[in-house]
């Protein structure tokens, strides 16, 4: 499956757009309005969870980097589509692809204590990529073999 990746310039539009005091982040507040304007309409409970996915320091803001994750998500899944929510989240370059690190971000945010050479064996035997990543078809594959 082939995703979308975002257009920096026009994330860079649009980040600039939305950040209205001009911080360098956006807050909770300025992505419900937004994205209200959008037609999108979250409550704010549920922009935590989105924010919780891209957001890589912790401090419930999303900087550039954050939000250009965050579009590409938004570009590539629906809101109910929770496999390729996660999948799209955990694919933090955006390519498409995940590999040993952002896997390892993953099963660490899910608070699963797997080892760097577990994660190694199971991106090994699913990897359907020859530079040793996963698909998103491969990532499914692998969320089933661990949950059996």
């Amino acid at each position: 499956m082939k995703f979308i990746k975002p257009d920096v310039d026009k994330c860079r539009q649009a980040f600039e757009a939305i950040d209205t005091d001009k911080s360098g982040t956006l807050d909770i507040k300025e992505l419900i309005s937004a994205f209200a304007k959008m037609g999108i309409n979250l409550t704010h409970q549920e922009f935590l969870v989105y924010l919780s996915l891209v957001d890589q320091n912790g401090d419930a803001q999303m900087n550039f980097e954050e939000f250009r994750h965050f579009m590409y998500i938004l570009q590539n899944a629906s809101l109910k589509d929770k496999a390729k929510i996660i999948f799209l989240s955990t694919d933090s370059d955006c390519s498409g692809t995940i590999d040993k690190k952002e896997l390892a971000r993953l099963f660490k945010k899910l608070e699963l204590n797997i080892s760097e050479q577990k994660i190694g064996e199971l991106v090994e035997s699913a990897a359907d990529q020859k530079d040793g990543t996963l698909s998103y078809e491969m990532f499914q594959a692998l969320v089933k073999k661990i949950s059996e």
